[in-house]
């Protein structure tokens, strides 16, 4: 399913990229081609419109880019691999959840505005779509891989060797976790955007777990981005390795 999305977005970045290239080859493609491309494409009719036709594009292309990377099923994960004494892992953060509802009602209004060409409100439509396409309200690190080793002596993480004895707890923290209610008003009903809200977060925290170690009275991360079960298993193992009670 990533692939299919970053297809339709990276073709979609195409075209609000370069749309001047592209109606200037509209006579030359088919008839079935062209009609629909020519209706499709901005019309850039000042250096301000085609800015936001431009940066509308890099933001689904950068977004393609960011799917096509993405794990085939969605998922968390790590693997294992031997290196002499040490195990070696690397840890595949989930891709951040996206609230699709609002997202395409921000996307829409970018598409419309482009072509329109009311250029300042699109630059409004295209800065928000960007937030909710490209960044993970996560942080960095749970969007990143991870790889650490294991050994008889303790963990290394980037490149810093914690030793066994030195190593006190192994957490697993979410700080989206909490639980959120809300309160139904029986004159008013419950608002749309605070169902869209309560949904987006659930979503969130279910890939927002991090494994942490506590050595020498600071915290390490050891993985970010990971769903409970993903979590718990590398957790498990760490403290296995290490004969710890995590």
């Amino acid at each position: 399913m990533n692939r299919i999305i970053a297809v339709i977005a990276g073709s979609l970045g195409l075209l609000y990229v370069l749309p001047s290239v592209l109606r200037g080859l509209l006579p030359h493609l088919p008839t079935f081609l062209g009609v629909p491309l020519f209706h499709i494409l901005p019309r850039v009719g000042s250096l301000l419109q085609g800015l936001a036709s431009m940066a509308l594009g890099i933001v689904l292309l950068l977004f393609a880019r960011r799917r096509w990377l993405a794990n085939a099923d969605s998922k968390a994960g790590y693997t294992k691999e031997s290196e002499g004494e040490f195990t070696r892992f690397i840890v595949t953060p989930a891709p951040p959840p996206i609230s699709w509802p609002v997202t395409l009602f921000a996307l829409i209004f970018a598409f419309g505005t482009v072509n329109g060409g009311i250029a300042i409100m699109s630059f409004f439509f295209t800065a928000a779509a960007a937030a909710l396409l490209l960044m993970d309200q996560r942080g960095k690190a749970a969007s990143q891989s991870r790889s650490i080793r294991l050994g008889k002596e303790g963990i290394e993480i980037d490149g810093d060797l914690l030793r066994r004895e030195d190593i006190h707890h192994l957490a697993i923290r979410n700080k989206f976790g909490g639980n959120v209610e809300i309160v139904y008003d029986a004159n008013r009903g419950i608002p749309t955007g605070e169902v869209l809200g309560l949904a987006a977060r659930r979503k969130l925290a279910a890939v927002a777990y991090r494994v942490e170690v506590e050595s020498g009275g600071r915290v390490r991360l050891v993985a970010a981005g990971l769903d409970d079960a993903t979590a718990r298993a590398l957790t498990t193992e760490i403290g296995r390795a290490l004969d710890l009670r995590a």
